[in-house]
């Protein structure tokens, strides 16, 4: 099959770490059968260790809510953007402007991110968070040194409803599994692998730099030869 042809041989790494904790066991069933897919098609499985994936995920919410916040500042309703004009002064013009201009996540970001990089915290958070960035993209370096491209869930859950999650804490902790390729500046892309309870989920493909074609025609060639649909646990 195309599969075949295009997964024989490719190493593939399976990164332990990502056995998160409370993980439904259903979730970790259909990725073992997205791993094994693989395998069946002549792809090497390797399992192989990411100490500091952990820590992606609280590197992430500092250094790009601190990019949101200067990034943003700009959409003052002067020159970019959203202005609200029904004002008396420009003081209070840039009040609303950017009150009623940005959503609740948005205004929630330009505050974390101004407050990592307000004075002394810039080096406590920023630049501590920019450091354990440096440190887990070398990780992965070290781990394409070995593997091709590595499997892991997309989330820890299912989808959820619209509105389902409340929480932004509980909302922004769903990322775990995306974020380090974010963080890591590398390719990475999800496919179907399964139901549960009606509701998808999803197998995360992660390469490194360039290696798009190669992620894309294992991605295509996995949907294609497998009936993921079947997969409903």
């Amino acid at each position: 099959s195309n599969l075949t042809e295009k997964v024989k041989g490719l190493k593939i790494g399976i990164p332990k770490e990502y056995r998160v904790e409370n993980m439904p066991t259903e979730i970790n069933d259909l990725w073992k059968k997205g791993i094994d897919y693989l395998r069946d098609a002549g792809a090497i499985i390797k399992d192989i260790s990411l100490p500091h994936t952990m820590y992606a995920l609280p590197a992430y919410y500092i250094v790009a809510p601190a990019e949101a916040s200067s990034n943003l500042a700009r959409y003052d309703g002067v020159k970019y953007g959203f202005s609200e004009t029904s004002v008396e002064t420009i003081d209070k013009a840039l009040d609303l402007t950017r009150k009623n201009g940005f959503g609740e996540e948005v205004k929630r970001r330009i505050m974390m991110g101004t407050y990592a990089l307000s004075s002394g915290y810039y080096d406590a958070y920023y630049k501590k968070a920019q450091q354990v960035r440096t440190l887990i993209r070398q990780e992965f370096e070290k781990a394409f040194d070995k593997v091709d491209i590595l499997a892991l869930p997309t989330t820890p859950n299912t989808a959820f409803d619209i509105g389902g999650i409340a929480d932004p804490i509980a909302m922004h902790a769903n990322d775990i599994c995306t974020i380090p390729a974010n963080i890591a500046g590398i390719p990475g892309i999800s496919v179907p692998c399964g139901l549960v309870e009606e509701l998808p989920v999803g197998l995360q493909l992660l390469g490194p730099p360039l290696s798009e074609e190669t992620l894309l025609q294992c991605a295509h060639n996995y949907e294609s030869s497998t009936s993921w649909l079947d997969n409903r646990l």
